[in-house]
């Protein structure tokens, strides 16, 4: 299955080796280069490198060591991302001589997400005005967890939480009672109330709260900006800054926050993009650690 999932990405692999007139080599692996999906950025460099610095867009990239000659990092395209072209700037720190600095084009792609008209009561739609403080408070809580960047463990394989059908997929549209809301930045389960849902991948629980819009929610630091948010659990069977890995038991299905049923919501931020949770399930799994050497295409 390995193979093969790397074989299909083949195609969506796009590269600037040192072989076409530039010391540096940048490859970005992609199931597309579109809204919601997440960029392996990988750089090779001719000699050792003790710091590389990246950009996309406007956002940081944080970049870890794979060897002393390649790094790697994760960048996401939110689900609003506008299309058209799109830097990607890097810069290499070399043990001897100046920093090597390289910047290509991506070309985003539009997305065609769907969007499915809803009738619910009407506290579903809009909240309380009494409800607004600890909504803002809780935005306040959740910005300032995926604003930090931890550097113990790269990003892991990742696995789906539950292995039930997805009922709601990234990027739709909800139309509640005629009125248009944000796209969804997540991953739906159809999962019966009481399902064991897992730990993704290996990380560090940040968050165990019950939240207003979420209920009780669970958010796992995976490392170097990637979070997961498994939301509406019934019950947590995890504590904040309990280490999980990939399949831990983190809770079980429910219907808490703002839910109309049992049902698992699953969303991915890196930084402050909302990724599709799916590109993990497919990207990460996909690409093996690249070699020191530079590239030859």
């Amino acid at each position: 299955m390995r193979s093969a999932l790397i074989v299909a990405l083949a195609v969506l692999r796009l590269g600037w080796s040192a072989a076409a007139g530039h010391p540096l080599a940048v490859d970005v692996h992609s199931r597309a280069v579109r809204p919601g999906e997440v960029l392996t950025i990988d750089v090779r460099a001719p000699e050792a490198v003790t710091q590389i610095t990246a950009t996309l867009g406007e956002r940081a990239v944080p970049m870890w060591e794979v060897s002393p000659r390649a790094w790697r990092g994760l960048a996401g395209l939110d689900v609003e991302q506008a299309p058209g072209p799109l830097p990607l700037a890097v810069t290499a720190t070399v043990k001897h001589g100046p920093p090597l600095s390289r910047t290509v084009t991506l070309d985003v792609q539009p997305a065609a997400f769907a969007e499915r008209q809803l009738t619910v009561p009407p506290q579903y739609v809009d909240p309380p005005e009494s409800a607004r403080p600890r909504i803002e408070r809780e935005a306040r809580r959740l910005n300032a967890i995926y604003d930090a960047v931890s550097t113990t463990h790269p990003p892991g394989p990742f696995a789906a939480p539950v292995p039930h059908r997805r009922s709601s997929p990234f990027g739709s549209r909800s139309v509640f009672n005629g009125q248009a809301r944000d796209r969804h930045a997540g991953l739906d389960f159809a999962s019966p109330a009481g399902a064991v849902i897992k730990a993704p991948a290996a990380g560090r629980v940040v968050l165990v709260a019950p939240l207003y819009f979420t209920g009780n929610t669970v958010v796992i630091d995976h490392g170097y900006g990637l979070y997961s948010i498994l939301a509406h659990m019934d019950r947590t069977l995890v504590r904040e800054g309990q280490v999980v890995v990939r399949g831990a038991r983190l809770g079980t299905v429910g219907a808490t926050g703002r839910a109309t049923a049992p049902h698992l919501h699953w969303s991915v931020r890196l930084g402050s993009t909302k990724v599709d949770p799916a590109a993990l399930l497919d990207t990460l799994a996909a690409i093996s650690p690249p070699a020191s050497r530079s590239s030859g295409r």
